[in-house]
């Protein structure tokens, strides 16, 4: 993982030290020593480039193979392969707060919300194409923070549903990341034991007060996890198939038939079911729903990094807008003005194609965005100027004939910002030596109406 790379050799065009994959001439030459990320090891994006490259090869995709030879082949073998690299790249001693994108006044968003192959490309990747930086919680189990029999790399029989979609979720990425556009980060939590505890409690404790699971959250996971089930179990012999089918969805034999006969038509079709046979008695698969980073580590994480946050997930909006700053009970907007005015965002969907931020519309938002966030930096509570522009971008929103996927938003930046006593101990505990007391703004996108009115 170490590097070593003379500063003073590197000429104004290279490849810049920090491993951002971009010219050191626009990334670090004129950036002070305490807001860089480290040079002396190898990049949170290089690491995730490396895992990328390990996936391809191990799995022969680099070789020929298509996604269909490998739902056909997954080993066991290569599965802990995969995991064991994963490890290496990120071992328990990783200093990850020298990793992490430091407050350094850039527009940068941390998104929290469903880290799911299937649904991370709806909100997440178009909302990098709005911001300078944008940040994702990468979903992989790291081994090294595992009970040994759960491990992928000593069960890897018992991962083999989960590892298709940890793969096809690193591969859908590898271009974001690639190019800069998108940081897959690991949570810091996992190299820290004390703070991961410590962080689990609160979350705890904090579960048990009040579930505020939204409807469209329930449904979204619900229809998730009836897909895992049923991506799942069409490994098993029928039999096993028709069996789950009756006792856990309640359905009659000749339903249950239907289905089954339903599921093997379109197996093929679907990139997470898994194409081999499974002999009867073999254990069931171990199935994750990452949803991340939780509300804890949210506030932690974008505090290290300077961000706002982004979500799509109406819990995580509530449960964010309980940290806003209240003086004496009351909770202000200085920038509400303009914020109210900034109802509606077009998604650049054309950008998970191009891998290049679309102009017209999109840019025009950006700037505004951009804009208003320098103005919560700087404190400018001047807004006034700022909500006419929002005023007259949605006018012309309102007047495009040509399609465009336009979706709720909604901006909060109290006077205060969010914080939350508990995560400031977690801050003041943790190993990072620099770090914004509160959060500045948290952007809703696409939010169910009544969280937002």
């Amino acid at each position: 993982m170490n590097k070593n790379i003379d500063e003073a050799q590197i000429s104004r065009n290279d490849p810049c030290g920090c491993g951002s994959g971009r010219k050191y001439k626009s990334c670090c030459r004129n950036v002070p020593g305490d807001l860089r990320t480290t040079w002396d090891v190898a990049s949170i994006r290089e690491r995730n480039l490396a895992f990328c490259n390990c996936i391809r090869d191990v799995l022969g995709l680099n070789s020929g193979k298509t996604w269909l030879d490998v739902r056909r082949e997954l080993s066991d073998d290569q599965i802990s392969e995969i995991y064991g690299f994963y490890s290496i790249l990120w071992p328990r001693e990783t200093d990850i707060y020298s990793l992490l994108p430091k407050s350094d006044g850039k527009f940068r968003g941390l998104y929290t919300g469903s880290l799911d192959v299937r649904t991370i490309g709806v909100n997440a990747l178009p909302m990098a194409s709005v911001f300078d930086e944008f940040l994702i919680e990468t979903p992989i189990t790291n081994p090294n923070n595992v009970r040994p029999e759960f491990r992928p790399t000593e069960s890897p029989s018992k991962y083999k549903y989960q590892a298709l979609k940890d793969f096809l979720f690193m591969l859908q990425i590898e271009p974001f990341v690639g190019l800069g556009l998108v940081n897959l980060v690991p949570d810091p939590s996992e190299f820290d034991i004390e703070l991961m505890r410590a962080m689990m409690e609160m979350a705890r404790n904090r579960g048990q007060a009040e579930d505020i699971l939204c409807e469209q959250d329930r449904r979204l996971n619900f229809r998730m996890m009836t897909e895992d089930l049923l991506n799942s179990i069409a490994m098993m012999p029928r039999e096993a198939k028709m069996q789950i089918l009756i006792s856990e969805f309640g359905l009659n034999e000749e339903t249950a038939t239907q289905t089954i006969s339903e599921l093997e038509r379109k197996a093929e079709a679907s990139p997470l079911v898994m194409l081999q046979k499974m002999n009867a008695g073999e254990g069931g698969q171990l199935i994750q729903a990452q949803m991340g980073p939780n509300y804890e580590m949210a506030l932690l994480m974008a505090q290290v990094t300077g961000s706002v946050l982004v979500t799509d997930s109406g819990s995580r909006w509530q449960e964010l807008t309980s940290a806003q700053h209240r003086n004496q009970g009351i909770v202000t907007y200085p920038w509400g003005e303009a914020f109210d005015q900034l109802g509606s965002l077009p998604i650049d969907e054309q950008f998970l194609e191009t891998f290049r931020k679309s102009q017209g519309h999109f840019a025009t938002a950006r700037n505004l965005l951009k804009t208003a966030d320098r103005m919560v930096l700087d404190d400018n509570r001047n807004a006034a100027r700022l909500a006419g522009q929002a005023f007259d971008f949605m006018g012309q929103l309102g007047q495009v004939i040509e399609p465009l996927r336009i979706d709720t938003l909604k901006i909060l930046s109290p006077d205060g910002g969010f914080y939350d006593t508990h995560v400031q101990r977690l801050l003041a505990r943790s190993s990072c030596q620099r770090y914004d007391h509160r959060v500045r703004s948290i952007y809703g996108i696409g939010l169910p109406e009544q969280l937002i009115l």
